[in-house]
């Protein structure tokens, strides 16, 4: 017997204009599908829209997604978000996959304004932003901001592990 199983995701991150994006995350298989769509807005990085549209669930095993989006609405990109994505949208009212995915595009924001920030950074500070290393690595801590730098910024609770940049710092 042969089994047939595929798995895609994409999230995309778009800045809609000065300190507001839109998270747009499909994902799906050959038995659930899902699209998600949020705006962010800065400064507080709080939701301002969501929502959660189930395009294929063969088992019917998704509740309807729209009063739980809605319950999205204010809910802040920072810590704590993953507590409350899970409790919001998980258990056995809700989806734990949908939860995890809600997660997976609130984590793309935090890495898209970070690249944007550590660009600017290294352009107000005169530094040219380098490639280095095999393939496609990009070397952050070395290249956009410098160890001590990075050793700085990533004492800060709201930062360390956040993404690539801020990984097993100490």
């Amino acid at each position: 017997m042969i089994v047939d199983f595929q798995m895609n995701s994409l999230t995309t991150v778009t800045e809609l204009g000065p300190g507001t994006w839109s998270v747009e995350l499909t994902a799906g298989d050959n038995i659930l599908g899902v699209s998600i769509g949020l705006e962010i807005k800065a400064p507080t990085l709080d939701i301002r829209k969501s929502d959660i549209t189930v395009k294929r669930d063969v088992l019917c095993v998704i509740p309807e997604m729209f009063p739980l989006a809605q319950k999205l609405i204010g809910v802040r990109v920072g810590p704590g978000m993953t507590k409350i994505v899970r409790e919001l949208l998980g258990g056995p009212q809700g989806s734990d996959w949908i939860s995890d995915l809600v997660l997976e595009a609130m984590e793309m924001l935090v890495n898209a304004i970070t690249v944007q920030e550590l660009e600017k950074a290294a352009i107000k500070g005169g530094e040219q932003i380098r490639a280095c290393g095999d393939g496609p690595k990009i070397f952050l801590n070395d290249v956009v901001i410098g160890s001590e730098m990075i050793k700085v910024l990533g004492a800060n609770p709201r930062l360390k592990d956040s993404c690539a940049a801020f990984q097993n710092i100490d």
